[in-house]
């Protein structure tokens, strides 16, 4: 079947909730080496090494995040990862981490992940895993050159972000018939690769530890349209919520240089749908040391890239 958001779509960000934009800032940067993009009064833009957006957003109480809803930033190795560690043990203070789990190998039986590495939990409650460069979905590239140096996780990829699932097959269902994503069931997990976007693995849990906030999403960008695209979306959304159990679809506005709607899955995820605009301030690219906004073109050839 056509999938219900029938336009060509991609996974192009997630979004993380903090106390201070400013401290966040600071944290993505100095920390997970992630350099920052764009910066607003109360909210901040990063992006990973393989293009992985990521936005900071200032709230006054983030909420309580479960450990499987996490970011992995992979390293080179098993010894980066004990380096890594040791560098994050000694400055856990300096930078209000709440936790630092032992390194540890995972057993790839519970979510397909077996690699060598560690969970943190920051200072607003989110979760990273820093783990060598063999996770499930293949090794990353890791430039050597990648800003920002000098942070004490080397500046890389996230590799891909994990969410909760109540029912695999549901949510398989979901990406693939009405976000029109590609996913895969593993059985009590499943893997998508977002069309070429951002990675997917979904956890199997027996029920949602804690419900999701709006302004901890994930985005989905359509390339090609313009806002009456949007707002086709959005009816067709409407017209099969109840199928796919979509919980609520909020009205679609104007933000960020693009027009888009936010919708909530039946596991509490937030989705944004949005429109790609010429000038995306998301679309940035590092070219000659410098943030170049991409032109249509090149982000065109990005939303080309055959599915798998």
């Amino acid at each position: 079947m056509n999938p219900v958001l029938f336009a060509p779509t991609l996974a192009t960000h997630t979004t993380l909730e903090c106390r201070d934009v400013a401290q966040s800032i600071r944290f993505y940067r100095d920390v997970m080496g992630l350099p920052t993009l764009r910066r607003l009064k109360m909210a901040a833009v990063f992006r990973a090494s393989n293009g992985v957006i990521a936005a900071s957003i200032q709230v006054p109480r983030p909420a309580p995040q479960p450990l499987h809803n996490f970011y992995a930033r992979p390293v080179q190795d098993r010894d980066e990862v004990d380096r890594v560690h040791a560098r994050l043990v000694a400055a856990q203070d300096e930078y209000a981490i709440q936790c630092i789990t032992e390194p540890a190998t995972e057993d790839p039986r519970q979510f397909g992940v077996g690699t060598y590495g560690f969970y943190l939990l920051d200072v607003d409650g989110n979760w990273w895993r820093v783990e060598d460069n063999d996770g499930p979905f293949g090794p990353v590239a890791i430039p050597s050159d990648a800003e920002p140096s000098g942070s004490l996780v080397p500046a890389g990829p996230i590799s891909y972000v994990t969410l909760e699932s109540v029912d695999v097959e549901q949510s398989v269902r979901f990406f693939r018939d009405f976000l029109g994503l590609d996913a895969e069931s593993r059985g009590h997990y499943f893997v998508s690769r977002g069309n070429g976007g951002v990675n997917v693995i979904g956890i199997h849990v027996p029920a949602m530890e804690y419900p999701q906030p709006l302004l901890n999403h994930h985005g989905i960008t359509v390339y090609s349209g313009r806002e009456a695209l949007i707002d086709d979306l959005r009816k067709s959304a409407e017209t099969s919520a109840a199928e796919f159990g979509v919980m609520k679809i909020l009205p679609a506005t104007y933000q960020h240089g693009s027009y888009s709607f936010y919708m909530q899955d039946r596991d509490t995820n937030w989705w944004e749908i949005e429109i790609l605009e010429e000038l995306d301030a998301y679309a940035q690219t590092l070219k000659d040391g410098e943030w170049t906004v991409e032109t249509a073109a090149e982000q065109g050839a990005r939303f080309a890239r055959p599915r798998r």
